[in-house]
Parts: structure tokens; C-alpha cells; sequence
């Protein structure tokens, strides 16, 4: 069955909503999970990050693989992680109050496969635009903040009614969902060929790059490692963008990640966890569901260097209120912050990376986000303990203002393309 336009839009919005819900349940609750099963904030933190560090091997060289003629799709890839994910979570529920060790080892898989998953979940959308399909990618990752502003709260009371079980069982369930709207979503693998005409309009030597495509289809495993070198020394300045959106990421995780210790330390529990949650991602709504709109007011480049303001402003807001209600305002910032860093960074990497290298990419830039996530994981649990909350969220700060300076730095005028409408 085909679909265009609103339709495919709406597939993939929730494919989009699955995701995120996902997302909320693993990494949203990941500190009330685990502080309940018995771990402590520096465990926490080592278990996040070393699934972080997983992942982010993973998926350059898994993208390599993708971006062949001859790979599974992209459908198949993020099909087979849903199977695996759901797996874990069965897992998970298993050992449950029995084992902390195997408790670690499970949510830690969890972890992986999620992080992993987010650059083909969102190449599923970004193909389809590049293959000239009508799809508004930033209304379905606006879906996505909804659905995860839903589950925040909800999961929030359901934990303090409940217990901390209602967190695998969530997380089950979504990975179900998610696997039944991917296997019905109508996505079609690109052909990644083109005459030489294009190639030469597109390099000045079509020969030349045409060959190149070809011989890295034809690498090697032993050879991955150098054709990824290649890739950051053929786009300089967007490797020095992924550095200052890495930094941007460990300033958003070093709260995120650890929000129920920032909780708590204003006097809030797991209901409030849950609120702040649901806060944020509903402030995030606008920003997303009118990107579109927003692109035709000025490029991804201008809104990126934006977010990195916005990030900032909010880890320094965080650093200076004291009480809930407070902070409850200030989850404002998220709407110009996460909310442009959620969306304006996949459509920068679109449009300034050439097609054979697409997914690729998306692969680096989705990594930004796991490698944020690893510093934020292992630096702010121990951070924490030996230092408390303050000090963590002044890092924050710090890693903000550094990302945002070199993002305004580097990043490169882009072309907005009326297929993303």
C-alpha cells in the first residue's frame, strides 16, 4: 500500500511517537530505575556510558554498511533492534529484584539498542525526503515529543503508585508498537547510483567519485576504520560542527540524564521526575511541529546556532533556581534549546552532505548525541557523589557555552528544499 504526503507523514509520525515514548521509559527513568534496584548515582553513570560507547562504535560502521546497494534496508535494521530490544526488556522483567548485576547488565543493553536505533529511525524519515517523498520530518519528531511528554507523566505516577516495576513493562509494550508501525511503514531502499552527468555536476569529477562509491562498497571490515577517517577529512567543517554539537549534548545529558538527583536536590520525588518531563518535551511541541515554517524564516545553520544559546541559557537557569516551582518555569528554555537540537542538526546533516554519504551522515551526527550522552553518564554520577548536584550542572554550563561558540563558529549556509514540506 502507497503512501504520500499526509499519509507517509503520518506512518512515520508514529513510527516517531514509539520512539520517544521508548526513550522516555530508558533513559528518562533510568536513574529511578536503577537508584531503586540499588545502584548508586557513579554506577549509573558507568553503566549509561559504557552503552553509550557501545553504540557509538556501532553505528558508523553499521551506516557504512547501510549506505551499499547490496545492505538490508534500513526497515529490516531497525526491525531486527526492535526484536532484539524487546528481548532485553523480557529479560529485564526476569532478573527483576533478583540480581543487580544481571539488572545492570539488561538496562545497559537496553540502552545500547536505543541509541543505537536513533540515526536509522530517523534515516527512515530523511530517505524517503531525499528520494522526493512529501514527508514533514519535523511534525512527526514533534509527535514524538508529544507522545514522550505523555508517557513521562503518566509513567511518573505510575511509578509512585505502582512501583518501579510499571518501567520495563512500558518499555515492552512500546517496543511492540514500534515494531508493528515499522514493519507497515511503506519504505522504499534509494538507489544509490547515479548517471555520471550527476556525479560530475555534483564533484566536478564524476569518474573520479563514482569509483570512490564503488570501491568503498567493495571494503573490507579491517578497512571501515579508515573509510570513516575519510569521511571526516572530506567534510572538515562539519567534523568541527559534531564536536561543538557533542558538547552541546553532554551539557543537555548532564541534566537529563541525571534530572531526578537535580529533582531532588529542590525537594521533588518520581511524580515530579515525571512532570518536569512531560514539561519539557510539551515546550518542545511548537518548535517542532513548525519547523518547517521556521526553515523558510532563515536556515538550519541560523537555528542551530540558536539551540546552542538556548541550551546554555537553560543549564545556567537550572545552576541558579532553587525551587521546584522555579524550576518548573525555567523548562521554558527547552522550547529554542532541545527543541532546535532535536530537529535542526538532521536537517543540517541532509542538506550539507552529499547523497552517497547520507546516511553516514546521519550516523555521525545521531553519535554526537550518544557521545554526549557517554561523557555526561560518566563524568556526572561521579560528579555527584563526590561533589554534589551543583557542581555537575556548572559543567553543564561550561560544556554549553563552548558548544554553541563553535557551532556559530563552523557551521555552513544550507538550501532549503520544498520536499520536506
Amino acid at each position: 500500500m502507497k503512501r504520500t504526503g499526509k499519509g507517509l507523514t503520518l506512518c512515520y509520525s508514529l513510527i516517531m511517537g514509539f520512539f520517544w515514548m521508548n526513550y522516555a521509559g530508558i533513559v528518562g527513568f533510568s536513574s529511578v530505575y536503577l537508584l531503586e534496584c540499588g545502584l548508586t548515582s557513579a554506577q549509573i553513570g558507568m553503566i549509561l556510558a559504557v552503552a553509550g560507547i557501545l553504540a557509538a562504535a556501532a553505528q558508523p560502521f553499521v551506516a557504512g554498511y547501510a549506505d551499499r546497494p547490496s545492505a538490508l534496508s534500513l526497515k529490516t535494521i531497525v526491525s531486527i533492534g526492535c526484536v532484539a530490544a524487546a528481548v532485553l526488556t523480557v529479560l529485564l522483567l526476569a532478573v527483576y529484584q533478583k540480581s543487580v548485576m544481571l539488572t545492570g547488565l539488561f538496562y545497559g543493553g537496553c540502552v545500547v539498542l536505543l541509541q543505537f536505533l536513533l540515526p536509522f529511525v530517523n534515516s527512515l524519515g530523511t530517505e524517503m525526503i531525499s528520494q522526493g517523498k512529501r514527508l514533514n520530518w519535523g511534525f512527526a519528531r514533534g509527535i514524538g515529543s508529544a507522545a514522550y511528554a505523555v508517557v513521562s507523566y503518566v509513567l511518573g505516577v505510575l511509578v509512585a503508585k505502582a512501583g518501579i516495576v510499571s518501567i520495563p513493562v512500558s518499555i515492552f509494550v512500546c517496543y511492540v508498537l514500534l515494531l508493528a508501525t515499522v514493519l507497515i511503514y511503506p519504505f522504499q531502499k534509494g538507489r544509490k547510483t547515479e548517471s555520471k552527468e550527476m556525479m560530475g555536476d555534483r564533484t566536478g569529477g564524476g569518474h573520479t567519485e563514482k569509483s570512490a562509491m564503488i570501491e568503498e562498497q567493495k571494503c573490507c571490515p579491517d578497512e571501515a576504520c579508515a573509510l570513516q577517517t575519510s569521511f571526516l577529512k572530506k567534510y572538515p567543517r562539519f567534523a568541527a560542527v559534531l564536536v561543538g554539537t557533542t558538547l552541546l549534548y553532554l551539557s543537555h545529558h548532564l541534566i537529563n540524564t541525571f534530572l531526578y538527583q537535580v529533582i531532588q536536590s529542590k525537594g521533588g520525588g518520581s511524580a515530579e521526575n515525571g512532570l518536569v518531563m512531560s514539561l519539557c518535551a510539551c515546550m518542545e511541541l511548537p518548535t517542532l511541529f513548525f519547523f518547517s515554517y521556521m526553515l523558510k524564516k532563515a536556515g538550519s545553520e541560523t537555528w542551530y546556532k540558536v539551540c546552542g544559546i538556548f541550551i546554555t541559557l537553560k543549564a545556567a537557569a537550572t545552576l541558579l533556581v532553587s525551587s521546584l516551582p522555579l524550576f518548573y518555569f525555567i523548562q521554558i528554555f527547552q522550547m529554542f534549546g532541545w527543541g532546535l537540537l532535536a530537529v535542526a542538526p538532521v536537517y543540517y546533516a541532509n542538506q550539507t552532505v552529499r547523497k552517497e554519504d547520507a546516511i553516514k551522515g546521519q550516523a555521525y551526527m545521531a553519535m554526537t548525541c550518544t557521545l554526549g550522552s557517554v561523557f555526561a553518564s560518566f563524568f556526572g554520577g561521579s560528579l555527584i557523589d563526590a561533589a554534589g548536584v551543583n557542581v555537575m550542572v556548572g559543567t553543564a554550563v561550561a560544556a554549553g557555552l563552548i558548544g554553541a561558540v563553535i557551532i556559530a563558529i563552523f557551521t555552513e549556509k544550507t538550501v532549503y528544499t520544498s520536499k520536506e514540506k
